[in-house]
């Protein structure tokens, strides 16, 4: 087995070099003028920017309309599983995606399982996202973010992000918008500036000419009031002082100020509400109330010029408002212009003010946060597993006791860990894994499903510790399943069928071979390897609870009526994860199984015991435990223990009796 496990290292090695080029050459190359035209349709010429040639500029005759750019090019884009995907973006200068369209992709749940317009229509609507905006849930029919596509939602929001991180990159490279990172404002800071510098350093946004009523000219102004360095130099320092001391520690308060059309209108004294106006930022949209408003009679900036209206709008706790995140004021045109419905204005604080700058939290984090709970269940859950493992010798001295143990923890495996959560390991875990040193380690696509990187890890350090059994015996939801139905089985009468003894070490090498044959087949086609792993039912009888295709169905339901006659014949046999598992084994610093010098010679209760026949009663190996075929059912610990039934044991009690 140990030659075993260098050839599938050195098989790897040999052809990893020849499998990651499914991507190649320049943007130019793989953006055609119809993507272009989709994206934006008056598009006339295009040039590579002269900064970062990934990024191409999109014209109409001379004037810039937006850009294009490649996720790959940009993030690297890869799958869960770890194949490349590419979607082609367009941004408008106004921050706002112009389209996004899918052109590679290798996943294989969008292959096999869901339809692939699913994915292609939820790409889609990534369309009028803006970036500055931050990654945002919401509905469908808000386009901050997307449904996520049902049943392949780990896929869809790696695409999402990998378009929200790529125009978020392309942005900053091409200076359309500076964007800050924090969670900390530095209020108390002091900083004296005149109007002037305050428009250049961004601390105020000022848009000086505008139409929404013909000769008309109108000009607005806004700002973020609570830090001390903006609210000085806009109210003077008792004003603001003042005006701080009345607000609670966590309200904030923005100004508008404006000339020409008025943004307050004159319906808000009867409804209490300004309907001109409104505040967004990322899902939240903030319209503000006559209770929020105060008016100001004048800036008291230097220089700064006469405005007919002013106004502070307070913004409460409820409205969780971030103001170290981007946000815009939208005005609504009442008079229906024809060419300026509404004016966006965006405001982002000046970096001055930032106390300290750290990332953006990775998408992986917030999915975290949300899955605490179940994340608290499962760690609860392998603790406890880990105290059967330690107390082993103690709790196989009860019988009946460690076997409503163990099928109360296989329940609990199928039924929550499998059903509930979908939370089954495969071969395409390992492939992740196998695939590193060609597609690089990045932690955030391993841990975007909590409960599986976990799992996962834990299945890693307790092969490594004890060899595979603890997740086949234990943690793996269609080995339960076989299990349980083994134990129903035999409750109604149904008698095991074994296969004689010595085809088992042929038997074995068969899961070996498919494990072989997958990952080969990775390294040139990831279609073909998922085509491949379908040997596993996981899919079919865990994740999607027998909703498939009658061919995978009418396979999961033969290997399960085979498990009534034969003690996890898929497992034993076929599994191509329990082959991965059982060569990682290899490595493992212990066993912990207890055996005696009369185990196998002349006794081999624990031989007939066995239910996987991991210990032979004939050759070289005879009454030694094959740890790569033990799923660590205890039930030879059980044996080892029992007075009553241990020769050894049963012949110590007889002396002592004498």
């Amino acid at each position: 087995m140990k030659n075993f496990s260098l050839f599938i290292i050195i098989f790897s090695l040999l052809i990893s070099q020849s499998s990651f080029a499914e991507i190649t050459g320049k943007i130019n190359d793989r953006v055609d003028n119809e993507l272009i035209k989709e994206f934006f349709e008056n598009y006339t010429y295009k040039k590579n920017n002269k900064n970062d040639e990934r990024i191409i500029e999109i014209f109409n005759n001379n004037e810039l309309l937006g850009y294009v750019f490649s996720t790959w090019d940009m993030v690297k884009s890869l799958g869960y599983d770890r194949s490349p995907y590419e979607i082609i973006v367009g941004l408008n200068l106004s921050g706002t995606i112009a389209g996004a369209k899918l052109i590679y992709h290798n996943e294989p749940l969008f292959e096999h399982d869901i339809s692939e317009s699913d994915l292609l229509e939820y790409i889609e609507r990534t369309k009028d996202i803006n970036i500055s905006n931050g990654m945002s849930r919401a509905s469908r029919d808000k386009p901050i973010r997307p449904d996520t596509v049902h049943r392949g939602t780990i896929s869809s929001n790696l695409m999402h992000e990998a378009i929200f991180k790529s125009a978020r990159n392309a942005s900053l490279l091409i200076g359309l918008f500076q964007t800050t990172y924090s969670n900390q404002i530095n209020y108390l800071k002091e900083i004296e500036m005149n109007w002037n510098e305050l428009i250049r350093d961004k601390h105020v946004i000022y848009k000086n000419s505008y139409y929404f009523e013909e000769n008309i000219e109108s000009q607005l102004a806004i700002t973020y009031l609570n830090p001390r360095a903006i609210g000085y130099n806009i109210l003077k320092k008792h004003t603001h002082d003042k005006l701080m001391a009345s607000l609670s520690a966590q309200d904030n308060a923005i100004l508008i100020a404006g000339n020409g059309y008025s943004y307050k209108g004159d319906r808000w004294r009867s409804t209490k509400l300004f309907d001109r106006i409104r505040l967004i930022q990322g899902e939240n949209e903030i319209i503000f109330k006559a209770s929020d408003h105060t008016r100001v009679s004048k800036i008291q900036t230097k220089n700064a010029p006469k405005f007919k209206e002013i106004s502070i709008f307070k913004i409460g706790p409820h409205h969780n408002f971030d103001p170290t995140e981007p946000w815009y004021i939208e005005i609504i045109n009442e008079n229906h212009t024809e060419n300026l419905r509404s004016l966006i204005i965006p405001f982002v604080i000046n970096k001055e003010l930032i106390i300290e700058n750290t990332k953006p939290l990775p998408m992986w984090i917030n999915i975290w946060l949300d899955s605490k709970f179940r994340i608290l269940i499962l760690v609860s859950a392998l603790l406890f597993l880990c105290l059967i493992t330690i107390f082993q010798e103690r709790i196989s001295k009860y019988r009946r006791i460690f076997r409503y143990i163990r099928i109360s923890y296989l329940s609990f495996t199928l039924i929550w860990i499998g059903w509930y959560t979908g939370a089954q390991l495969s071969i395409f875990n390992i492939l992740s894994l196998i695939r590193i040193p060609i597609t690089g380690a990045d932690l955030n696509y391993f841990m975007i499903d909590p409960l599986i990187f976990i799992i996962l890890v834990f299945t890693i350090l307790s092969t490594l510790i004890l060899g595979r059994g603890l997740f086949c015996g234990w943690l793996c939801p269609f080995g339960a399943l076989q299990e349980l139905i083994g134990y129903i089985s035999k409750f109604i009468g149904i008698k095991k069928k074994e296969l004689p003894e010595k085809y088992f070490e042929k038997l074995w090498t068969i899961k070996y071979f498919i494990l072989v044959t997958i990952i080969g087949a990775s390294f040139f086609s990831m279609e073909t390897a998922s085509s491949i792993a379908e040997i596993e039912p996981f899919k079919t009888s865990i994740m999607r609870h027998f909703n498939r295709g009658l061919p995978y169905v009418s396979y999961a339901i033969i290997l399960l009526i085979i498990s009534m006659f034969m003690e996890r014949g898929f497992c034993r046999f076929i599994c191509p994860l329990g082959g991965s598992l059982a060569v990682l084994g290899k490595l493992r610093i212990t066993d912990n199984l207890k055996r005696r010098q009369e185990c196998g010679n002349p006794c081999n209760l624990c031989s007939k015991s066995c239910p996987v026949k991991a210990i032979p009663t004939n050759g070289i190996k005879k009454g030694k435990i094959i740890m790569s075929e033990c799923f660590r059912c205890l039930d030879c610990q059980l044996e080892y223990t029992d007075t009553n039934r241990c020769p050894p044991l049963v012949k110590l009690n007889k002396i002592k009796v004498a």
